[in-house]
């Protein structure tokens, strides 16, 4: 122990020591058995050996980039034609794959393949045959399609069974079955459309019944226009009706038909004279002079015979008048001096009509207002009252 505090001692303090480094020897790789040329040329040997267990979609791909060949029991395992480890033989494969899909019948090509194809062969050429004996059960997308790659068939009742034309199981008698379905479709598009008792109807009838059906709707506004609703004035969007049923809503004409009757002009004429004659009665039927209306007019014509007329002193008469009204008559007007919400909201306003309005704020108060406020204050209170006594909400009535 003594010895080695000594050679402590003994050390310099500024000395550093230099870490060790240990030399790392790289041992020899071994070169690789198996390289990715290797696999690209196992799956051609695959598929020429076997082409029936291989997708080919060199016909039916949509994206360039997609692959020639796909596995069919992993789908991960694919092959281009354009790879760079395509062998060079690979034109024969495509040759002889070429000369069976075009020399072999499609029973040939399904008796090699493994069991479960055969499975799957069985349920599609039972679609098939479904599509033949029933083909409204099915829908026929040949001609509407926009995606190449869509079902040309597809079940009504149950979408997730499709048929595609270009099927590697598809029968060998699809060529007659098209024919059929071409004339099915051909008969439905001209008109006519069969029925479960063999009966048929010309389109002419149809157009026929269509346009009697809408010859009776202009026949029931002309006969009973309080029966519909005249929305010619009205309607915001250009292809609204421009009449409308009142009890049945799903009922509606339009002017700009094809099937407009000879007398629409009279009737557009009638209609016109009926909605104006509706208006005038209206107006002459909700005007009512009221007492301060009938002041200021009265006040009015005075000015105007002796050639005198302040618009102020107009002004004046006018709102006076209302005051007067308040004051003979408060049960007529809102007060709403305690439950307006907004400090420039009227103080009273009419009941009957909410554009005649009072402020305490104004000008042409009267002086007299002083002696009114308490006999409308009394008012108010007994007014709270009698809605307490009844069970009613304590809020004060607003004239909006």
């Amino acid at each position: 122990m003594l010895r080695h505090l000594a050679a402590r001692r003994l050390l310099p303090q500024t000395a550093v020591v230099a870490p060790i480094r240990r030399t790392l020897i790289a041992r020899p790789v071994a070169p690789c058995s198996w390289s990715k040329r290797d696999e690209v040329l196992s799956n051609w040997e695959a598929l020429r050996a076997n082409p029936e267990e291989w997708y080919d979609n060199r016909s039916r791909k949509n994206n360039p980039r997609a692959p020639d060949f796909v596995r069919r029991d992993n789908r991960s395992v694919a092959i281009w034609i354009d790879g760079r480890d395509t062998p060079e033989w690979y034109e024969d494969v495509l040759e002889q794959l070429d000369s069976r899909q075009m020399g072999q019948g499609r029973g040939e090509r399904t008796s090699n393949r493994p069991r479960s194809d055969r499975r799957d062969s069985t349920a599609e050429y039972n679609n098939w045959m479904s599509l033949r004996d029933n083909p409204e059960e099915w829908f026929d997308n040949r001609t509407r399609k926009t995606n190449p790659r869509a079902p040309d068939f597809r079940r009504r009742d149950d979408r997730s069974v499709a048929l595609w034309l270009d099927s590697y199981n598809a029968p060998e008698w699809i060529g007659e079955l098209l024919q059929a379905l071409d004339a099915r479709q051909a008969q439905r598009s001209a008109g006519y459309s069969q029925s479960q008792q063999g009966g048929e109807m010309a389109p002419q009838q149809y157009m026929e019944d269509k346009r009697a059906a809408e010859m009776a709707k202009w026949d029931s506004l002309r006969s009973n226009p309080e029966l519909w609703f005249d929305n010619r004035r009205s309607k915001t969007n250009p292809k609204a009706p421009d009449f409308k049923r009142k009890d049945d809503r799903s009922v509606a004409l339009w002017l700009s038909s094809y099937q407009l009757p000879e007398y629409i002009d009279e009737l557009l004429a009638e209609l016109d004279a009926r909605y104006e004659q509706r208006i005038s009665g209206q107006q002459q039927q909700d005007y009512q002079a009221y007492p301060e209306q009938q002041a200021y007019a009265d006040y009015q014509q005075q000015q105007y015979q002796q050639g005198e007329v302040d618009p102020r002193d107009a002004k004046q008469a006018e709102e006076l008048a209302k005051w007067e009204s308040l004051r003979d008559h408060p049960e007529e007007w809102f007060d709403n001096r305690y439950s307006k919400p907004n400090p420039k909201w009227p103080d009273f306003r009419r009941r009957d009509d909410r554009s005649v309005v009072l402020w305490l704020s104004s000008r042409s108060v009267p002086e007299w207002i002083n002696e009114l406020l308490p006999k409308l204050d009394v008012l108010v209170q007994q007014r709270e009252a009698a809605r307490q006594n009844r069970g009613y909400s304590t809020s004060v009535e607003v004239g909006n």
